[in-house]
């Protein structure tokens, strides 16, 4: 394709058009397509841009959404694995391993009660 535009002009031109296709699965192969284009060929300007498009669809709403649900989670895992050390300095790594498996309320359970608890071993009946 020859054009007297530069790459990246061409690509945020392309980006701006498809962000303006109605929300539905033509809007979502237009960016697939962009995406893998600009993945082997744009330049930070591009990719920058296409990043705002994409946010603004449902599938990158969704996605952020997942991406702060996932990062809440790990933020609790984190400060309970620190209140856990603080309390009882060491914790055997098999209950590091079945904390990371458990639900953001069981985790908000062992939080408060912790003030309760006198040995490590009472952390079991939530395991």
């Amino acid at each position: 394709m020859n054009s007297k535009e530069d790459k990246s002009t061409r690509a945020i031109k392309s980006i701006e058009l498809a962000s303006k296709i109605k929300e539905n699965d033509n809007k979502l192969h237009c960016l697939s397509l962009l995406y893998a284009l600009l993945e082997k060929f744009g330049d930070y300007n591009s990719k920058k841009k296409f990043k705002e498009v994409f946010s603004m669809t449902e599938i990158g709403k969704m996605i952020r959404e997942e991406g702060l649900q996932e990062g809440k989670l790990e933020g609790k895992y984190e400060i309970l694995v620190k209140q856990l050390i603080k309390k009882f300095k060491k914790i055997p790594e098999e209950y590091l391993k079945k904390i990371k498996t458990l639900s953001p309320d069981v985790i908000d359970i062992i939080a408060l009660e912790i003030f309760d608890m006198k040995d490590i071993k009472d952390l079991e009946k939530y395991l």
